[in-house]
């Protein structure tokens, strides 16, 4: 049975951005969906007009809440996976389809994000200059021919376009709004999701076209205002989360993926695919102490004693207090008659 997915819009006046958002998700979206619009105290006309949406399940805030708040609101009628779109986005044929085959790829996918024209980090298409509905369209479907299946792990999600999975959702739980009107609720959830070990990842084939910051320009938060609020609210989330730089590099969260793989691989005995998969690892990103020893690993089982004891000394190194690879780096040297060499190491 397919899971049910909810589209939850948040909207805090712009009721031109609004309509046009609208009309291309009505247009373009030929799976049955929940539609949930949250009118976050709007003074344009956005209000009445949510009213007049066909099917759709609309919720009134006197207030405007915030970003996080809106989308808790939404969350709360919410059935089955979940989308969250910006009210200033536009989307071209196919893109929930696209959306919904990525984050069903893996059961370890936890959120899945489009490729944009507007959007901040490696979501980012330079240089494109869409001026209808039509040529978003037609980019679309050469950005899903050029680039079909191909997902992408990430260590962070932008909330402008963001597909949920359902039990996510409910492991989770909301949205935090000590966010305010917005900025960085997404890196929390994201970040979040990370430590409960899923993963996140870009369909680099499907793409949803933002125009970006017009709630915000609305509300009057442009350059200086903008930075202090982004600048706030980011020391708000490492005050928080105290984030270790892998948590936040799209190259460490591949190379844990590609660390999964070869636990896989090694499972199955192929230790070829396993060695393969962790040099690539450790070449998308070196500092992760745990390719290293099982790297290690692999190689003592294949028998190239030396290399392994070599790659057990950087797993020590990056981490002593890694305590798998010091046990394996002790066996090793007391193997190898090289317990000497390492003797200071192993103190540490």
């Amino acid at each position: 049975m397919t899971a049910p997915i909810s589209i939850i819009i948040p909207a805090f006046n712009q009721l031109d951005y609004c309509r046009q958002c609208l009309t291309s998700v009505l247009a373009n979206t030929r799976r049955p969906c929940k539609l949930i619009l949250v009118d976050n105290g709007s003074t344009d006309g956005v209000s009445q007009y949510f009213d007049t949406v066909p099917h759709a399940d609309v919720v009134h805030s006197p207030t405007n809440r915030g970003f996080a708040a809106g989308v808790n609101l939404g969350l709360e009628r919410a059935e089955g996976h979940v989308v969250l779109l910006n009210s200033d986005t536009l989307t071209p044929e196919g893109w929930l389809g696209r959306l919904e085959r990525a984050l069903l790829s893996a059961e370890d996918v936890a959120m899945v994000g489009p490729m944009s024209n507007c959007v901040s980090g490696s979501q980012q298409i330079d240089g494109l200059s869409l001026a209808s509905i039509d040529e978003i369209d037609a980019f679309a479907r050469h950005l899903a021919q050029e680039r079909r299946g191909q997902l992408r792990d990430v260590a962070r999600l932008v909330g402008f376009c963001l597909m949920i999975r359902d039990r996510v959702v409910r492991e989770l739980g909301p949205f935090d709004e000590a966010y305010g009107v917005g900025n960085f609720e997404d890196d929390d959830y994201c970040l979040r999701a990370l430590r409960a070990g899923y993963r996140l990842c870009v369909a680099e084939d499907a793409f949803v076209f933002h125009y970006g910051g017009r709630t915000f320009a609305g509300m009057g938060l442009t350059d200086e205002k903008w930075q202090g609020l982004i600048d706030q609210n980011e020391r708000r989330f490492f005050d928080k989360w105290h984030a270790a730089p892998a948590e936040r590099s799209d190259a460490a969260q591949e190379a844990k993926r590609l660390n999964t793989q070869a636990r896989r691989a090694i499972e199955r005995g192929d230790l070829v695919e396993a060695m393969a998969a962790l040099t690539r690892a450790i070449e998308a990103y070196p500092p992760l102490e745990a390719n290293h020893n099982d790297l290690g690993a692999v190689l003592w089982q294949m028998g190239e004693h030396e290399r392994a004891f070599e790659c057990f000394v950087r797993a020590v190194k990056l981490n002593p207090a890694y305590a798998e690879a010091r046990d394996n780096l002790r066996e090793a040297a007391q193997t190898l008659g090289r317990i000497e060499d390492v003797d200071s190491l192993l103190r540490e």
